[in-house]
């Protein structure tokens, strides 16, 4: 009785691992311009001195920069691993000087700067920028 119970158990697992999808290369590009898109409101709130705005927009962005880990996993990218998890951290701080009853401006202004330092360090090895649409793509010939 046990055996067809530990195989229904494995083919079970075996089909959710199966459904999930592969995070790629087209879906990190929609990932980062998100996240761009996201930075950017996040600092048109915090000129505006609109800081819970600005709470909003860093929780999405930081979403959306968390699900590309698995393509740099996938891609093998341990550096670029590394880079996303410390931009992840950046935005959790920058968070947290957003979440404090009196806000200090001096605080928000280095936490963004902070933010905007990490995610420079990744595109200078994992990104290029296209002048004439003003974004960002990923480099060719970086990954395997």
């Amino acid at each position: 009785m046990r055996w067809p119970i530990m195989c229904a158990g494995l083919f079970g697992a075996s089909v959710l691992v199966l459904a999930q999808p592969l995070f790629t290369a087209d879906d990190l590009d929609d990932s980062m311009k998100g996240v761009g898109r996201q930075f950017e409101l996040v600092n048109w709130a915090v000129s505006a001195g609109d800081y819970e705005g600005a709470k909003v927009r860093v929780t999405r962005a930081r979403e959306q920069l968390s699900a590309t880990i698995s393509f740099w996993r996938n891609s093998e990218r341990a550096d670029a691993v590394t880079m996303v998890r410390a931009a992840t951290r950046r935005f959790d701080e920058l968070d947290g000087v957003l979440s404090v009853l009196t806000i200090d401006a001096d605080a928000v202004a280095a936490a963004v700067g902070d933010v905007r330092a990490a995610c420079e360090a990744c595109h200078s090895v994992y990104r290029e920028h296209d002048p004439a649409t003003d974004t960002y793509r990923l480099k060719s010939g970086v990954l395997p």
